[in-house]
């Protein structure tokens, strides 16, 4: 993940992050379907991509 310092420069921060296989699979153990989870690629290749899931539960 990265930030902006005080100086405005890019630096790298580090994050606690899941893959889409865990979300989905704590998603499916409280009964969430339709799961699909995946990281989805950032413009530039040497960026950080976005984690994007979805899924839905019966009401």
């Amino acid at each position: 993940m990265y930030g902006k310092g005080l100086a405005g420069r890019r630096i790298v921060l580090l994050r606690w992050s899941y893959s889409p296989e865990w979300w989905a699979d704590l998603l499916k153990r409280h009964g969430f379907a339709g799961i699909d989870a995946q990281i989805l690629a950032a413009p530039a290749p040497q960026d950080v991509g976005t984690l994007m899931v979805r899924a839905h539960r019966s009401a």
